[in-house]
């Protein structure tokens, strides 16, 4: 065994520091990146609900089920993934919107703008044939492994947003499917 100058003998703890900070460092690491995670799901879910308001308020104020539908997927552009068509950087995306919200149809709004989870998106309208709407907005967000419930083979969690608005358009105009 080694001794020292006093002459006591040298014990095992010299690495315990080194042993104890990468332990350290590792467990905050996987902190952040759960923190990070969980405040990525929230994000979506606060968008989400923002995104089911907008189709709800296009709903209440008589525009057809597509319009709400695009009224939701711009409202969910900060959590849509990665932009699709066009490809990035050759065109400003804030010029795009517009021109995106006038189309017709989704193969007109497919050759404007597409985002990679636009695709999975699902936005319910139900009008009930009351007063009211209620629009649910739906969206797969990849999670790592561990996080994800349900199916253990699924890299994904569905997100559900929800909006309620009263719907007084009928009492000033017929709804034509604007």
């Amino acid at each position: 065994m080694a001794k020292t100058e006093e002459g006591d003998v040298m014990s095992f703890r010299r690495g315990q520091a080194m042993l104890e900070t990468a332990l350290a460092v590792l467990f905050i690491t996987v902190l952040f990146l759960v923190v990070f995670q969980v405040a990525h799901m929230v994000t979506t879910k606060i968008l989400l609900d923002h995104a089911a308001a907008r189709a709800a308020r296009a709903k209440a104020v008589g525009f057809n089920e597509w319009m709400c539908l695009k009224s939701a997927r711009v409202a969910m552009i900060p959590v849509a993934g990665r932009r699709v068509w066009p490809e990035e950087g050759e065109y400003d995306e804030a010029s795009l919107v517009p021109i995106y919200m006038t189309t017709e149809n989704e193969s007109m709004a497919r050759g404007i703008l597409e985002y990679e989870r636009w695709r999975t998106m699902d936005v319910d309208v139900d009008s009930g044939g009351g007063i009211g709407s209620e629009v649910s907005a739906r969206v797969a967000v990849d999670v790592p492994r561990f996080y994800s419930r349900g199916d253990e083979d699924s890299d994904t969690m569905e997100i559900v947003g929800e909006s309620r608005i009263e719907s007084h358009f009928p009492l000033y105009m017929n709804d034509q499917g604007l």
